[in-house]
């Protein structure tokens, strides 16, 4: 199927080829590749494609209370989060969610059900959009974003620099920030990902494929070891969410 869509089988790691340690498969790209994600190309020695300031992404509005895996504990459809991180007890009718959806994935999953966004991976360069572009459509009746996709964990950076942006213009006004993720995370980006979570009332939501590492690996390509690592890291943040959420 990868093959079809002109990506690599596997996270490449020749002596020679460029490093990106955005994700944990660190893969080192040859002259003219792109890594397991498609999302950046050795060009010419540099890395090429999406970055903190180039998002290879869609968004649209979702209205609340949306489709949450969360939502028995989102602010957005539940009592949880008010007054401090929601504007209603219970259901934030009235108010809308922005949906990120990021291209590229770390996993090579069998069953993929979103494998068709592979197509906007085909050539490079591809259309970006910046996080201040994200920001702009930001208004008053947007109470949270939320990043998935087929996994922001390949453009965390862009994710991370968008919330920081968006939490510093929101002038006063409740802003959630969330991720949706399959784990397979940067653990130098992880603790900067929660704490903007933590203090914003967003949630993270992690997509755990399998528990054991040999089914992991037979059902993504890739050990869940970091996975579970970065897993235990985010329970660690459970005690400082104080309420209203609980």
């Amino acid at each position: 199927m990868r093959q079809k869509f002109n990506l690599p089988l596997q996270p490449s790691q020749v002596k020679e080829g460029v490093s990106c340690r955005l994700c944990v498969n660190e893969c080192k790209i040859p002259e003219g590749e792109r890594g397991l994600c498609g999302l950046r190309e050795n060009f010419k020695g540099c890395l090429r494609g999406a970055d903190s300031q180039k998002g290879s992404l869609e968004f649209y509005f979702d209205s609340l209370p949306t489709n949450c895996v969360a939502s028995w504990v989102c602010p957005g459809c539940s009592e949880a989060g008010f007054p401090e991180f929601s504007y209603r007890l219970g259901p934030e009718y009235g108010y809308k969610n922005l949906a990120v959806f990021y291209n590229g994935c770390s996993f090579n999953c069998l069953f993929c059900q979103n494998y068709h966004f592979r197509e906007t991976l085909t050539s490079l360069p591809q259309k970006f959009i910046s996080p201040q572009q994200l920001v702009e459509v930001i208004d008053d009746k947007t109470s949270c974003i939320c990043y998935f996709g087929r996994d922001p964990a390949c453009q965390l950076p862009h994710s991370i620099l968008t919330s920081k942006l968006a939490l510093k213009n929101k002038k006063g006004r409740i802003l959630r920030i969330c991720w949706e993720t399959n784990g397979f995370l940067s653990k130098n980006l992880l603790k900067e990902m929660v704490e903007i979570s933590l203090v914003s009332g967003g949630c993270i939501k992690f997509d755990l494929k399998a528990y054991t590492e040999s089914l992991h690996i037979a059902l993504t390509g890739v050990s869940n070891r970091q996975i579970m690592e970065n897993f235990k890291e985010v329970v660690r943040y459970i005690d400082k969410r104080r309420p209203p959420f609980y």
